[in-house]
């Protein structure tokens, strides 16, 4: 049973990807008051339970129906997913994303933290393991998330400013070849 559990639980860790997210949260809310980061966080790990569980309730259901594969999935969430580590990378923006009022719902609810790797392996769990096995994972990977971001002060108070800032780029660089990688995964599927 623990192994069966082990087998939904870490897959969908090593997708939400929480430590390579986490540079960019620092950055984005540098700036911000902590009630309104707090409601940003709140609004980010809501919004990235409920997508990954309405995808894999309705959503291979509604892909299926309109002709979408996973492949398709693939290939235009690797375009989002890298343009957006482009735009990082190249003009190293600091506030404007943080900024608007939904920034925790997009880009940090979603693509950030439930991108096409969450909902792909979500779908992959739910097909092999049991609805319950799924849902405790999610759940638990969602705590995760919210412990790691919530310390995120901490946390640049013990790595330092320069070093988070190094982070952020190399994780940009991560998230571009993620990106690539999706894209690949896709192409190679037809």
């Amino acid at each position: 049973m623990i192994d069966t559990f082990l087998l939904s639980f870490i897959p969908l860790f090593v997708a939400f990807d929480v430590l390579g997210v986490l540079p960019l949260y620092i950055k984005f809310t540098a700036s911000m008051d902590p009630e309104k980061k707090a409601g940003q966080l709140r609004d980010s790990l809501l919004t990235a339970f409920i997508i990954s569980l309405i995808f894999v309730i309705i959503g291979n259901r509604v892909m299926t129906y309109l002709g979408i594969s996973m492949k398709d999935f693939l290939i235009a969430g690797g375009i989002v997913i890298f343009i957006t580590a482009v735009k990082d990378l190249i003009t190293g923006h600091t506030q404007p994303a943080a900024d608007t009022e939904f920034w925790g719902v997009v880009p940090l609810g979603v693509p950030l933290l439930a991108g096409p790797a969450v909902l792909a392996t979500s779908i992959i769990i739910w097909k092999q393991y049991p609805f319950y096995y799924y849902l405790i994972s999610l759940v638990l990977n969602i705590m995760i998330c919210w412990v790691v971001l919530t310390f995120s002060g901490f946390i640049l108070k013990l790595l330092g400013g320069r070093v988070v800032e190094a982070l952020s780029k190399v994780f940009g660089l991560i998230i571009a070849s993620i990106a690539i990688m999706f894209i690949r995964r896709g192409i190679e599927g037809f």
